[in-house]
C-alpha cells in the first residue's frame, strides 16, 4: 500500500493516463485506483470508440441517409397517390362556423390565400356556383409539372356542371370565345347565337354556327336574354359546354345546386381595361357607341368622360351601382367570391391562363394522361394574337404616350378604380397559387 498526501495523489492522477504497466491485460493496473476489471476496460474502450472522429462521421452520414430515404419515400407517395382538393382546402365544418367567420381554410403553403373574415357570399352565388376546388383531383404528376396547374375537375362534375366565363369582350372575352369555339370545338352560350334576331321566337334550344364556332340560340349579355335562357332550361339542358356573360349574379340564376356553374375569370389591370374599352367603343360599328360628337376623343378626353367605368369588377361582384359608395366590407366580399368560387387567369399571361383553364376543366385531357396536340396549341396562339391585334386596332389613331403609367389619363382612371386595382393585385396572388398547387 502506497500512502499519499493530497498533492501527491493529484500528481499521480494526472500521470495515470500516461503511465503504462507491463504485463498481460489481466494484469492491467490503475496507478491511483488499483486493479481494473473487465467491465472497466470495456467501458473505457466504448467511450474511446464513441468519441472517436471516425465513429461520429459514420453516425452523421447514417442519419443523413435515413432522412434522405424518408424524403424520397414521401415524395414518391405524394406523386403516386391521387388527391382531391380536400387535401389542400378544408371545407365548411358546419353552419355555425360559416356564420361566425369560418368557412374554407386554405392549409397548403404559406402563400395560400386565407379566408376573408366577416365576408359572406350572396345566397345565389353561394349555392349555384361551385367552389372552384369542388370535385377535383390531381392530374398525373408528369402532366402537372408544366406550370399550368395540376388540379382538374372530375368528368362526372363536368357532365353535370357548366363552366361560365365572367368578363368583358375587350378584357379577354372575345379571345376566349375564339379559343374555346374554334380550337377546342366547344358549344358555347353567349350573345353570338342571336345575331339574326329570329332566334328570339324559338321555343327550344338549338345550335347555330357563327364566327367559326358553334353557339346556342341564346343571349346572355342582358337580363332579358338570361330570363329567356332560364325559361329554356339552359343550365340543366346539358347542351352548353361553356357559357359567357358579364352579368355574374343574373347568370347564376340559370343553375341549380345540383347543376352548378363553374366560374372562371380573366383579370386585367383596370386602367388597361378602360383603355381597351375606349378602343372597343371607337371601332364598334365605326364609333356609334361614342356618337358623332366624340369621334375625335383622345385617351385623356376619355379618362375625364362618363364612359370610364367606376370599379366595374368590384361593383359587379357585390351588386352595387355606380351611385352607391363602396366600402372595405365590399372589398372583402369581392375577394372572398374570387378566392372560393373563381378559377383565375390574368390577361397579362393570357396564353398561360388559357392553358390553366384547359387543364382545370379537362379540355386538355391531362387527367387521363393526354395532352393538347401541336395543332390545337397553334390555334390557341393564332386566336390570342388575332384578339390582341384587334384590341389595338384603333391605337394607331391615338397618342400612345397618353396610356403610359404616370400620364394624366392613367392617373384619372386609376383614381376611379382603386377598388378594382386592389382586386387585380389579389387576383395575381390567386393565380400564382392555383397554377402552383401540387
Amino acid at each position: 500500500t502506497i500512502g499519499t498526501t493530497k498533492s501527491t495523489r493529484s500528481r499521480l492522477s494526472k500521470l495515470s493516463s500516461e503511465v503504462l504497466v507491463d504485463g498481460t491485460p489481466e494484469d492491467s493496473y490503475d496507478i491511483v485506483n488499483g486493479p481494473q476489471s473487465d467491465l472497466d476496460r470495456s467501458r473505457i474502450k466504448m467511450n474511446e470508440m464513441i468519441f472517436s472522429p471516425p465513429f461520429r462521421r459514420t453516425l452523421f452520414l447514417g442519419v443523413c441517409f435515413v432522412l434522405l430515404g424518408l424524403g424520397v419515400l414521401l415524395t414518391l407517395e405524394n406523386f403516386m397517390s391521387v388527391k382531391t382538393a380536400r387535401d389542400w382546402v378544408e371545407p365548411h365544418r358546419d353552419r355555425y362556423q360559416m356564420v361566425h367567420g369560418g368557412g374554407i381554410d386554405w392549409s397548403f403553403g404559406s402563400d395560400a390565400p386565407k379566408p376573408i373574415a366577416g365576408a359572406f357570399i350572396d345566397g345565389t352565388v353561394e349555392s349555384r356556383l361551385a367552389d372552384w376546388h369542388h370535385a377535383t383531383s390531381r392530374v398525373p404528376a408528369a402532366a402537372g409539372m408544366d406550370g399550368f396547374g395540376s388540379v382538374a375537375v372530375s368528368e362526372t362534375a363536368m357532365f353535370n356542371d357548366v363552366p361560365i366565363f365572367w368578363g368583358l369582350s375587350f378584357s379577354g372575352g372575345t379571345i376566349m370565345e375564339s379559343v374555346l369555339g374554334q380550337c377546342l370545338k366547344l358549344v358555347q352560350a353567349s350573345d353570338k347565337g342571336m345575331q339574326d334576331g329570329d332566334e328570339r321566337d324559338d321555343l327550344h334550344l338549338r345550335t347555330v354556327f357563327a364566327n367559326g364556332s358553334t353557339y346556342l340560340n341564346v343571349d346572355l349579355s342582358n337580363q332579358e336574354g338570361i330570363e329567356r335562357a332560364s325559361a329554356l332550361a339552359l343550365g340543366t339542358s346539358g347542351m352548353a359546354d361553356v357559357a359567357h356573360s358579364p352579368l355574374l349574379h343574373e347568370v347564376s340564376e340559370l343553375f341549380t345546386p345540383t347543376n352548378q356553374g363553374r366560374l372562371f375569370v380573366m383579370s386585367r389591370h383596370p386602367v388597361e381595361r378602360e383603355f381597351a374599352r375606349f378602343r372597343y367603343m371607337r371601332r364598334w360599328k365605326e364609333g356609334k357607341l361614342l356618337g358623332e360628337h366624340n369621334k375625335g376623343m383622345t385617351y385623356t378626353d376619355f379618362a375625364h368622360s362618363e364612359y370610364v367605368a367606376d370599379n366595374w369588377m368590384t361593383r359587379t361582384l357585390v351588386q352595387k351601382k355606380e351611385d352607391e359608395e363602396l366600402t372595405a366590407k365590399d372589398m372583402h366580399v369581392a375577394k372572398e367570391i374570387l378566392r372560393r368560387k373563381a378559377l383565375v387567369g390574368l390577361y397579362s399571361d393570357i396564353m398561360g391562363a388559357t392553358r390553366h383553364y384547359a387543364r382545370h376543366f379537362g379540355w386538355d385531357h391531362a387527367r387521363n394522361g393526354g395532352k393538347l396536340n401541336r395543332g390545337t396549341l397553334s390555334c390557341f396562339e393564332r386566336a390570342i394574337l388575332d384578339g390582341m391585334e384587334k384590341d389595338l386596332e384603333q391605337a394607331g389613331y391615338l397618342v400612345e404616350k397618353d396610356t403610359r403609367e404616370g400620364s394624366v389619363a392613367w392617373g384619372k382612371i386609376m383614381s376611379k378604380n382603386k377598388f378594382d386595382f386592389e382586386l387585380y393585385i389579389y387576383s395575381q396572388q390567386l393565380y400564382k397559387f392555383q397554377i402552383s398547387l401540387s
